[in-house]
């Protein structure tokens, strides 16, 4: 989805929404949702307020508030100190689509969602004084049988500090990870990875993008962990990991 970033996760029973990308994103989505036979979200989570993780959203929800064919349940977003909440037209938009579904903005907190044949427990930011929105990204677990992935946001190396020194990820060990922050520097830290373990990495980033994600010390960070098995979208285009309860499959657009 370009620099942006957006997980659709689809189980037997219950469809979650994790960002949206770019508002350029918002029609492939939505594309995506009508190739799945996607007619129910039962949640949209925005980890995090910046453009290229919320962006598609107003759309989405414009199009849920318009048409019966997509139905919008929950929509979940960090708790933020007054001074971080963004008054960008962007944020203003995914306000004005909630409203229109008859929601209302539901704050991360600790808890886990039966999603029928996986679960998805909700791991918020620890922290309450960070200087970036992307610290304050929530992360999400997702357990399917005995298969796990784990969905950072933009979460950096303050917020995996705190993730860790609070005991939040003693028992998070997936299989997958996508990486934080679009593979930056700051993000998939030492500490962080050796924590997780992770076999599979997902690096969503645009190409040729003018910020050098994904950054040469984090992808060999991730290497010593994934070896070859790290997939960017820059590269492979949209990546499809499916689990049966036991073993992973990898398909990609490109």
């Amino acid at each position: 989805m370009g620099q942006g970033d957006s997980e659709l996760i689809l189980t037997d029973s219950a469809a979650v929404l994790i960002d949206a990308g770019e508002q350029s994103a918002a029609n492939d989505i939505l594309a995506d949702l009508q190739k799945y036979g996607v007619t129910k979200l039962d949640w949209i989570i925005g980890t995090h307020p910046h453009a290229d993780h919320i962006g598609g959203f107003p759309k989405i929800l414009d199009y849920a508030a318009a048409y019966d064919d997509l139905t919008i349940e929950n929509v979940m977003v960090p708790a933020l100190p007054d001074d971080m909440v963004p008054t960008t037209r962007t944020y203003e938009n995914f306000l004005d689509g909630v409203e229109k579904n008859g929601l209302s903005l539901t704050q991360a907190v600790s808890t886990t969602i039966d999603l029928g044949s996986a679960s998805l427990e909700i791991i918020p930011s620890p922290g309450e004084d960070y200087s970036s929105l992307n610290d304050y990204s929530i992360c999400t677990y997702l357990t399917c049988g005995n298969t796990g992935f784990f969905f950072t946001g933009d979460a950096s190396k303050p917020e995996e500090n705190d993730l860790l020194s609070s005991g939040a990820l003693d028992h998070v060990h997936p299989d997958v990870l996508k990486v934080g922050h679009h593979g930056s520097r700051e993000s998939s830290s030492d500490n962080f990875l050796q924590t997780l373990c992770p076999s599979y990495a997902v690096i969503s980033c645009g190409y040729d993008n003018s910020y050098g994600h994904p950054h040469q010390e984090a992808v060999d960070r991730l290497r010593q962990y994934c070896g070859e098995q790290i997939w960017r979208t820059d590269e492979n285009g949209t990546v499809t990991i499916t689990s049966d309860g036991q073993t992973l499959t990898v398909s990609t657009e490109k």
